[in-house]
């Protein structure tokens, strides 16, 4: 809802491509998987070599010295033999003119001429299969950062870390984190219903440019989209305007900033106005709501699951997305975590488009510790006290709940975080 240290690996062992005079076959297709037999070819020989040669993959500095070569590229080498991850490795693998420089130290070391060339034309092979594939490494990066059940984080990271100094400098904003925190129980009075406290806001938000900048969202939509009414009241009702009231002041700096309201269509924007930048106009703004009845225990043709959006349309260095259950709502499974994307399509995902329109993750959601000691996060130092307090209003206290949290760190732009979990089916029993 938009409201919207590593095991050493055994190292590995000479291929029968290892041979003089090997004729390596052409590869039919320019797919992923071509290159990634081509890249394990390569740090079979690698690996090969570095053996005969007596150099220890694991120590890179001896290593190094061993071969009279430059740390950085033995260093590249050798993680290239140690690791499994092909996505993490692939950006590692040395130009030609370094190659030569290793296979050279590998003759100079006494290294049979078949292993040599057969690690020259593993590298020959890898290199048409990349052309074939992406054209350039680079691009072979960005295609591995995506390909889907081979992610590493920390490439994922770097890229979107460039997204984030360049969103900063576009849309002339940035915050430290942005975070949702989602609560469901049953109604007190109709235990066939799901009553939530949500709350939603900034923690270091900052204006590069005097402008107004949306910090909420808040619309409600049945499964295939449709606008659905609900019933909301704010958690801690203060101001007397509609954005102030929903504002948790206490949790705000400043405590009471300029919230304006703008409707469009079936979805409110709730707005800082424009003020100071820099350093001078930091700001942190946190809305609490409490929504009554907004799902049934029970699915039905408006409901199938209990779905949570935020929309991620500011550069922020990290979002963290929480969800406390009731433990009175039995679970087989914790709240899942999608990421779609809104480039090609703006409008918030319908249960019927979450799969296409996700984007690879290599983060997942994971359990939280119990009550509000269970929910720090070093991002966030009031954050316990947050839990506490929503918890008063809605009136459980914190142990009832099981948390989970999905985090992430530069998540791009724009796109919305979805996370959710199937309604009870019917006929089950409870």
């Amino acid at each position: 809802m938009s409201v919207s240290h590593m095991d050493k690996p055994s190292m590995p062992t000479a291929t029968k491509n290892a041979e003089i005079n090997v004729k390596w076959p052409v590869m039919a297709s320019d797919s992923l998987e071509a290159v990634i037999t081509a890249f394990n070819d390569l740090r079979a020989c690698l690996a090969d070599l570095l053996i005969v040669v007596q150099a220890d993959p694991t120590k890179t500095r001896e290593s190094a010295r061993l071969l009279g070569l430059n740390r950085g590229l033995v260093w590249r080498l050798t993680r290239m033999v140690r690791s499994n991850d092909f996505a993490a490795t692939v950006s590692d693998v040395p130009a030609r003119a370094s190659m030569s420089r290793f296979i050279t130290a590998c003759r100079e070391r006494g290294a049979p001429e078949v292993k040599l060339l057969a690690t020259a034309e593993a590298l020959d092979e890898f290199e048409r299969a990349v052309g074939r594939c992406s054209g350039d490494r680079k691009t072979l990066s960005m295609l591995m950062a995506n390909r889907r059940g081979n992610l590493e984080s920390s490439e994922q990271e770097k890229a979107r870390r460039k997204m984030f100094d360049g969103g900063c400098a576009v849309w002339g904003v940035q915050a430290q984190v942005r975070f949702v925190s989602v609560f469901l129980f049953p109604a007190a009075d109709d235990r066939s219903r799901i009553d939530v406290g949500h709350v939603t806001g900034y923690v270091g938000f900052r204006r590069l440019r005097a402008i107004p900048w949306p910090m909420s969202y808040e619309a409600v939509r049945s499964a295939g989209g449709r606008a659905v009414s609900f019933e909301k009241r704010p958690l801690d009702p203060a101001g007397s305007t509609e954005g102030r009231a929903q504002l948790l002041a206490q949790f705000s700096e400043p405590g009471v900033p300029e919230i304006n309201v703008v409707t469009n269509g079936d979805m409110k924007r709730f707005e800082l106005a424009a003020g100071p930048v820099g350093n001078a106009g930091v700001a942190t703004c946190v809305f609490g709501t409490y929504l009554r009845h907004l799902y049934p225990r029970v699915e039905s043709a408006d409901h199938r699951y209990a779905s949570f959006t935020v929309l991620l349309e500011t550069p922020v260095e990290r979002v963290i997305f929480d969800m406390f259950v009731h433990r009175d709502i039995a679970l087989d499974a914790l709240p899942t975590a999608h990421l779609c994307e809104k480039l090609t399509h703006p409008h918030a995902p319908s249960d019927a488009e979450m799969d296409t329109r996700s984007l690879p993750l290599a983060e997942s959601p994971f359990a939280l510790g119990q009550g509000a000691s269970g929910a720090l996060t070093p991002h966030i130092a009031w954050y316990p006290r947050l839990v506490n307090f929503v918890a008063e209003k809605i009136g459980h206290a914190p142990e009832e709940f099981n948390g989970s949290r999905f985090e992430m760190t530069y998540p791009p732009i724009p796109t919305a975080l979805v996370r959710r979990f199937p309604l009870e089916a019917a006929g089950a029993k409870r």
